[in-house]
């Protein structure tokens, strides 16, 4: 785990590329502001092709491609809630509303669409997803019913879902769905990942259950997210998976939360935590060692089973003592001697 050292209440937006053996800063790209780290967003379809977005309500539309050489700064999409990156001429991007954006190597075209959505998978140029909840009651969701666009080439249309059902033993005003994750691994192979969310009057959740809808080439069908091998679990507040929104599976885990971890066709393990870092009096300190590890994402090394994350280490509720910063992770279940 490798912190940002530094003022710990004015930490700098800082990029890192990794040269098979260690992370080295990178120059960043040309215009790029400073912005809290929720509002980027970094994809990529190879080392050859790398793109950074940003989108907040403070700091505005940005983009930057890479080509292997050089960062150059390009026009930005409206929004960027989910992007889907298929090569340098081939980019969609989303918020959560029902427009998106499309890249052809010159400039952005919004589309609309004919609902709103908030994931987005791609497959390939003709064949990409766009996952979201319809607003308004649906099904008997009275926040809404998850809801699946798919593009082929010239139009988005809406599929056709299974219906997600209510359950008996729980009775609310509100249940609704949410959309967790969406994956597209192949052609005949999507995953969708929601949660059914259920509050009483006082806005208490009474209820809340994962499910996953699957395309197997053919016709959808409404499962399990333990179905899903290749998928990341909702746990906690998100879904954090091993296999990266491409899909590419390393063939061994997945990553349930900041500690626990699931091998394929096996029981959840607890990750142990890591060494604690220094606090703000630059030493580790009693209430130091209350931190936590909070990963934001993840993805896998294709070819390999081994996982890299990013997050942070906190340390919250503390008072003076409080501080955050910038964490990268390793997991790999066969380390070298």
């Amino acid at each position: 785990m490798t912190p940002v050292v530094g003022n710990v209440d004015e930490q700098q937006v800082t990029l890192l590329r990794y040269d098979g053996s260690s992370w080295r800063p990178q120059t960043l790209p040309p215009g790029m502001g400073a912005a809290p780290i929720a509002d980027y967003r970094l994809e990529a379809s190879s080392p050859r092709d790398v793109w950074l977005f940003r989108g907040g309500p403070n700091t505005g539309m940005y983009a930057a491609h890479f080509d292997g050489t050089r960062w150059t700064r390009t026009p930005a999409p409206g929004d960027d809630r989910d992007v889907a990156v298929l090569g340098p001429a081939d980019v969609w991007a989303v918020g959560e509303g029902t427009t998106a954006w499309h890249w052809d190597g010159s400039r952005w075209t919004s589309m609309a669409l004919p609902a709103h959505v908030s994931q987005l998978a791609a497959v390939a140029g003709d064949d990409v997803w766009a996952y979201g909840v319809t607003r308004g009651e649906e099904n008997g969701l009275v926040n809404g019913a998850p809801m699946m666009l798919h593009w082929d080439g010239e139009t988005w249309k809406r599929e056709q879902l299974p219906v997600v059902g209510l359950p008996s033993a729980y009775e609310s005003n509100s249940m609704g769905a949410s959309p967790m994750a969406l994956y597209a691994p192949a052609a005949d192979d999507i995953w969708a990942i929601s949660r059914l969310v259920g509050d009483d009057d006082n806005g208490d959740a009474v209820y809340a259950a994962s499910f996953a809808f699957h395309w197997n080439g053919t016709s959808w069908s409404k499962t399990s997210p333990d179905a899903c091998r290749r998928c990341g679990i909702p746990a906690g507040d998100g879904v954090i998976t091993a296999a990266g929104m491409e899909g590419d599976n390393a063939g061994g885990s997945t990553l349930l939360s900041s500690i626990r971890h699931r091998p394929m066709h096996g029981a959840p393990r607890k990750i142990g935590s890591p060494p604690a870092v220094a606090g703000r009096s630059g030493e580790v300190t009693a209430t130091d060692r209350k931190q936590k590890l909070r990963l934001a994402e993840v993805t896998s090394i294709p070819g390999t089973d081994r996982v890299w994350g990013v997050g942070s280490v906190t340390l919250e509720a503390h008072g003076d003592a409080n501080f955050s910063r910038g964490a990268i992770v390793q997991y790999d279940p066969h380390p070298r001697d």
